[in-house]
């Protein structure tokens, strides 16, 4: 067996292993024995049939066997191969050949790329702090009672904070909004919707929420909204546009008093004990939010390393996924296939951008989970596959049942645990310091 090497891209190979031909009468000779202990000729025993019958009766499935030892033991010297670090072997190639003569298989692999690890223990990383103030658990407490607040019709002007149900229809230069973007209703026309009075909150036209206050029920109002010039819907981009607003019904928001009943609905005997929850609720949140706040921090400062081969295949799979999955995001969001079709180039330019940057750090995690021993235990996948199985909503018992069956999907769980449990390390390893000005960490 002779191996020869050809470059074929970026982290890429094409490994040709050659057999002889007295290689490949021996592994067609093994074939041949094999098949005969199974093979059922008329007028011999199970077993004890001629090489020659055997090589007549079965010749294709002989052929076929002799391929595929011929392949698997290319295959496997590649992997054996102490000079080659294959990151994935793509493709296999015996060819055509016969058992009298020398063949060359042709193996392509994606391999490891060399790189230098950073110095990830000088990395620094800014969290908040996670002291938390008075105003801090009353603003907590307060969005408690809005949660089990009542909505009561009242029959009065609409005042700030008030729910409104209302119906509006917009027009611009004299033609329907729902006919210039149709697939945008929340801008054209809606017959029954709820604004909350005076909260502009970007979520749709600010000048209807602002507008509806002083309204009374039944009462009617033309408003206009005028949308910037970088509006992402560029048909009303830079345009104003002129709405005939009315009022079907006003709703007074009345948070509950922190009474008996109160405490009882959330669980709690009386505000000292509500207060000592929430004070550790928001301790344990604000030390979440900055454990992921350095996870992030790690992952910029890993991206920002100097740039090396990535295995092209793995970019390939990492990007068609990315694409394929805000393509249907997109679909269920009510975008249309023409439209995404339109965009292909600029979505599939987006997902490269992203892939790359994916593999790359999982290239670099990988290596570090190696030099600092970052195990994947039982544990860890049995806890990892019933966290999936409930946001599937199936049962965790028979998932992991079913992750136990599939290979491939085992093992993209155990990359991700590994990448999880390796990214938690080296952000744990960080020069942390404290900042002073609230929002100032890195997301």
């Amino acid at each position: 067996m002779n191996l020869e090497l050809k470059d074929a891209g970026t982290a890429r190979k094409i490994a040709i292993v050659t057999f002889d031909a007295e290689e490949i009468q021996n592994k067609e000779n093994e074939a041949c024995k094999e098949i005969g202990k199974i093979a059922s000729i008329p007028g011999f025993r199970k077993g004890k049939a001629p090489a020659a019958v055997i090589r007549k009766k079965y010749s294709k499935e002989l052929k076929d066997e002799l391929t595929r030892k011929v392949s698997t033991d290319a295959y496997e010297s590649i992997l054996d191969n102490k000079e080659l670090k294959v990151f994935s072997i793509l493709k296999v190639n015996p060819g055509d050949f016969s058992k009298d003569q020398g063949v060359s298989v042709e193996v392509t692999v994606d391999l490891e790329p060399e790189f230098d690890l950073p110095d990830y223990e000088s990395f620094e990383t800014t969290v908040l702090p996670t002291d938390v103030s008075d105003k801090d658990i009353d603003k907590e407490i307060n969005a408690l009672r809005d949660q089990r607040a009542s909505f009561d019709v009242v029959e009065r002007e609409a005042q700030e904070g008030d729910y409104i149900k209302c119906s509006y229809e917009g027009e611009l230069d004299g033609k329907p909004v729902s006919e210039i973007v149709p697939d945008k209703p929340m801008y054209g026309k809606q017959t029954n919707t709820w604004e909350e009075a005076g909260q502009a909150k970007g979520l749709g036209v600010d000048a209807i929420a602002e507008g509806v206050v002083g309204m009374k029920s039944g009462e009617k109002k033309e408003i206009e909204a005028s949308f910037k010039d970088d509006f992402e819907i560029a048909p009303l981009a830079g345009k104003s546009v002129i709405y005939q607003v009315e009022v079907h019904e006003v709703r007074e928001k009345k948070a509950p008093e922190m009474d008996e009943e109160f405490f009882k609905s959330v669980k709690v005997e009386n505000l000292e004990e509500l207060k000592d929850r929430v004070l550790t609720d928001l301790e344990s949140r604000k030390q979440r939010e900055n454990q992921n706040s350095k996870r992030s921090q790690v992952t910029q400062k890993i991206l920002e390393l100097p740039d090396f081969p990535l295995p092209q295949q793995a970019v390939e799979d990492e990007s068609n996924s990315i694409f394929q999955q805000r393509a249907q995001r997109a679909i269920q969001q009510g975008t249309k296939q023409e439209e995404i079709e339109s965009q292909k180039d600029e979505l599939w330019k987006e997902a490269k951008t992203q892939g790359e940057a994916r593999v790359k750090l999982t290239l670099v995690l990988g290596k570090i989970a190696v030099k600092e021993k970052v195990e994947v235990n039982n544990e860890d996948l049995a806890r990892a596959a019933t966290q999936e199985a409930m946001m599937m909503r199936k049962d965790p018992t028979a998932y992991i049942k079913e992750l136990s069956k599939d290979r491939r999907q085992l093992h993209r769980l155990r990359q991700d645990i590994l990448h999880d449990k390796t990214l938690d390390l080296v952000a744990s390893k960080t020069k942390v310091n404290i900042s002073d000005t609230e929002g100032d960490n890195t997301h």
